[in-house]
């Protein structure tokens, strides 16, 4: 299943140095020493900004985009491709039968590797990125 089990979201305030100052003092209040983060780009940058603040941190990419640097997968990318490929398995046979062209248009942002990974493994004669 998708989405967080934390309820947590984005939150605007943690944009500003105020607003990083007081989760700041949040995670020392706590006794928190170190925080493991397991997002995408928003979160990365935030365990980087808290990590220039004198706090541990440990990221862990999750992104169906797969657009993290420096790791081959991300949590996320694997499911986003095989929910695609079974679309396309699911579509294959009636495009053949009645000799159409379908299109398939998947998310991503502003990458291509959904699209490609899917369309290769599911046999896609062209795949525009």
């Amino acid at each position: 299943r998708g989405g967080t089990i934390l309820k947590s979201a984005r939150s605007d305030e943690f944009k500003t140095e105020e607003g990083r100052a007081k989760a700041l003092l949040q995670l020392r209040t706590c006794e928190i020493d170190g925080l493991v983060g397991i997002g995408g780009d928003g979160t990365h940058t935030g365990l980087s900004l808290l990590s220039k603040m004198g706090v541990t941190t440990l990221g862990i990419p999750a992104t169906i985009d797969n657009d993290i640097s420096s790791t081959d997968y991300a949590i996320g990318f694997d499911t986003a491709c095989n929910t695609v490929i079974d679309a396309i398995n699911k579509i294959r046979d009636t495009a053949t039968s009645h000799e159409r062209t379908y299109v398939v248009e998947v998310m991503g942002r502003n990458s291509g590797h959904i699209a490609l990974a899917a369309g290769l493994a599911g046999g896609a004669e062209s795949i525009l990125i």
